[in-house]
């Protein structure tokens, strides 16, 4: 189960790209529109705050794949790092909401399934 969740976490990152080529205008999946705003269309951030949100899209879906590595070798950080990165993860899919909800249902699942049961999910080193 936690290689299985750990190649999850892979995808979600590769997944977090679309973000990325979404903000700087490179396409996107169907009903994703490229847009200067934010938050559902509440705040305008123009261009260049949308570019540096892509960056920051782009960040994520490394560090998931990162975290994913860990998670696979079973390091003892894996699941603080993993819920980090979720917590980050669920800000921008809310900054990229209305096109980002999937990936918004995706992160609570994910933080869900850690808080009920993380040993089941991710390897933890016990308290000496």
């Amino acid at each position: 189960m936690q290689r299985a969740f750990a190649v999850f976490m892979a995808l979600h990152g590769a997944v977090h790209a679309i973000g990325f080529t979404v903000s700087w205008g490179l396409g996107g999946p169907r009903g994703v529109e490229y847009s200067t705003s934010v938050l559902n269309g509440a705040v305008e951030v123009g261009d260049a705050g949308v570019k540096l949100l892509g960056l920051l899209w782009l960040a994520t879906a490394a560090a998931f794949v990162g975290v994913a590595a860990l998670l696979w070798r079973r390091h003892p950080r894996g699941l603080a790092l993993a819920v980090g990165l979720l917590v980050v993860s669920l800000g921008l899919c809310v900054l990229g909401l209305p096109g980002s909800e999937i990936g918004l249902a995706v992160d609570l699942v994910l933080l869900g399934l850690l808080a009920v049961a993380p040993d089941k999910f991710v390897v933890r080193i016990a308290a000496a």
